[in-house]
């Protein structure tokens, strides 16, 4: 016989790629483990009105906002907030937490 024009492949045959159950899962387990990191709520209110009362037991808001009464948790990061009580305020909120809170 001649030079094998294929080189590498015995007999100049070609073979076939396969898959097996292990390339398939372990192709599923990192296409899921990756998805994970694009998920994420980033749902934010905001919400604009008086400051009508502020509960330090409970680390509440309320804000009267068209009508409406909108509690909110504040976080550690707000100290200040009964300053603000009968104030206009804007309150910038996730999941019914305080991210941030403004008078005006």
């Amino acid at each position: 016989m001649g030079a094998n024009p294929l080189g590498h492949f015995p007999d100049g045959k070609l073979t076939t790629f396969k898959l097996n159950m292990k390339s398939i899962l372990t192709t599923l387990a990192v296409l899921g483990l990756s998805m994970s990191a694009f998920a994420g709520c980033g749902k934010i209110d905001t919400t604009s009105g008086t400051l009508k009362s502020v509960d330090a037991d409970s680390k509440s808001i309320v804000i009267e906002s068209g009508g409406k009464e909108v509690k909110l948790t504040l976080t550690a990061a707000f100290s200040a907030a009964d300053k603000l009580v009968g104030k206009k305020v804007t309150a910038t909120s996730s999941h019914k937490k305080v991210e941030s809170l403004k008078e005006g």
